[in-house]
């Protein structure tokens, strides 16, 4: 390891920030991580109620699979040592209000033999589809170890040879049809109605393509669960960081970024104490890090744009969820692990723009999560932020009362397909929108800020590919995390990799990295 006397200061210890942390150590530079929450991973978390693990973040990991430049990165973190993986035969069942339901397995044969079941006449589009999942299985890779300014032309050329003409035309393909609009081919009514919701919730902007990959990467066993679920993932990566040597300050919200000369010299916290360091990083919320700790100094159109954009809702984030958990006991093994159901009455829930919810369990992938022969239920769908905001801010009891009510209206509905769950109850939590704006900072309680493949993607790639991942006119400084990168886990902890590449960059030096396994 090069020794360097450059400290960093990084706001934030969520994937990204720690993630920042581990490569800031490994090239030699003194680091500090400062967290407002008592516990590391910002939106990748779970807590206990009643001896049950309620865990908000990981659907799917991307990455498990030897070989990759994901599963690279997630070695390096020390994110996945010692972990079982546990690897899924099914994406997720789509069931309607009639009762009739869909199962989007992985296996693309065992898919194309289903789906023709359901609906024979739609034979050609179902191979298309399922040829377009085979398109993405093998030895696909997605280069992702550097940012994209930071490729020289002999890497390009490596990229062009071993991924772009080998799956541009499966790229070209998928992304070039939304999957609302490739639903509409179906004459089937029912799958026309569910293809959208293979990825639980349905995604109006999002092509082909996240739905032929994951399905992909799913079947490739390059997605998994790993062991511990969401908040010992994170706890892995906190191991890395300390072990590498940084340090992590707790219950320490960063209040302003300082700054003397156009320089970012340190942050002060909300307590009013003042730190300093050669370089700050902040991986905390967009918003809150331009708009906030740097008073919206440091931006040009581009930024104000994509910012401003956020109130006309002209530039689109994945909105907050509502999350609903159920500790019960029963056992759930022989059960589907993620279901999406179509709801009658999907306006009875507070804030919800969706056609109905969303029901996974967690006693295949994650049987840690709960006592043996009990299970945990989690239940979620998109919400909208405002109305929950209104409530939370001018009448605190009618807050919680709603929670109670959408807690109530999901318990009866699912009544009906899990008779006796009711008195099966041992544990109960609601999360909101709001509560993870309480629990993270993030705009709204977006987890995973900017929608890809949307039009705002064009808008964000500038922050990297533009901006290297700094604001105009401020140096010193950089950011990281799902307000750069977009979202996903993986993304997020690339984009720690990615911002000290631009850090040494800046400082001359060879970036290295060393795996923890």
């Amino acid at each position: 390891m090069e020794k360097n006397e450059k400290s960093i200061i990084i706001i934030g210890a969520g994937i990204s920030g720690m993630s920042a942390g581990c490569y800031g150590q490994m090239n030699g530079y003194k680091t500090k991580i400062f967290e407002s929450h008592f516990i590391p991973g910002g939106c990748c978390t779970a807590w206990e109620r009643k001896g049950f693990v309620f865990d908000q973040c990981i659907d799917w990991l991307l990455g498990t699979k030897l070989g990759t430049d994901m599963n690279q990165v997630w070695r390096e973190l020390g994110a996945l040592k010692n972990k079982k993986l546990r690897f899924f035969n099914m994406f997720n069942r789509v069931v309607g209000r009639e009762g009739q339901s869909v199962t989007f397995y992985v296996d693309p044969n065992r898919l194309e033999a289903h789906l023709k079941e359901i609906s024979p006449e739609d034979g050609e589009l179902i191979e298309e589809f399922c040829n377009g999942i085979r398109a993405f299985s093998g030895d696909m890779n997605f280069p992702l170890l550097k940012p994209e300014p930071l490729y020289n032309e002999n890497e390009n050329k490596e990229i062009e040879e071993k991924f772009i003409k080998k799956y541009g035309k499966a790229l070209r393909d998928s992304t070039g049809i939304e999957i609302v609009d490739f639903a509409k081919r179906f004459k089937n009514p029912f799958l026309q109605e569910a293809f959208p919701y293979i990825l639980q919730q349905k995604m109006c902007d999002f092509p082909l393509m996240p739905y032929c990959y994951n399905l992909a990467a799913m079947s490739e066993k390059n997605a998994g669960y790993p062991e511990g679920g969401s908040l010992e993932l994170a706890k892995s990566i906190e191991r890395r960081y300390t072990e590498l040597g940084g340090e992590i300050v707790y219950e320490a919200p960063v209040k302003k970024i300082l700054v003397e000369n156009d320089k970012a010299i340190g942050v002060m916290l909300e307590d009013g104490t003042k730190h300093y360091a050669d370089i700050v990083l902040s991986a905390a919320d967009g918003r809150t890090t331009i708009f906030d700790m740097l008073d919206g100094k440091y931006v040009d159109n581009t930024i104000k744009k994509l910012y401003e954009g956020l109130h006309s809702r002209e530039n689109k984030i994945y909105e907050g969820f509502v999350l609903v958990f159920l500790g019960i006991n029963r056992d759930l093994t022989n059960e589907p692990d993620s279901t999406t159901y179509f709801l009658e009455h999907p306006s009875k829930l507070l804030g919800c723009n969706q056609k109905g919810i969303v029901a996974r369990h967690y006693c295949h992938h994650a049987p840690e999560f709960a006592p043996p022969g009990k299970s945990v239920m989690q239940f979620f769908y998109y919400s909208e932020y405002d109305c929950w905001k209104k409530l939370y801010d001018n009448d605190r009891a009618a807050y919680k009362e709603e929670k109670g009510k959408v807690a109530d209206f999901i318990i009866n509905y699912m009544e009906q397909h899990y008779p006796g769950l009711k008195d099966q109850i041992e544990a109960i939590d609601v999360s909101t929108p709001v509560t993870a704006v309480r629990y993270t900072g993030n705009h709204e309680g977006s987890v995973m800020a900017w929608i890809p493949f949307a039009d705002t993607e064009e808008h964000v790639k500038p922050l990297v590919e533009k901006h290297n991942m700094k604001l105009p006119g401020l140096s010193n400084f950089y950011m990281a995390g799902h307000w750069v990168s977009l979202g996903g886990l993986v993304r997020s902890s690339s984009s720690g990799r990615h911002v000290i590449q631009f850090v040494c960059k800046d400082d001359k030096k060879n970036f290295v990295a060393q795996l923890a396994d």
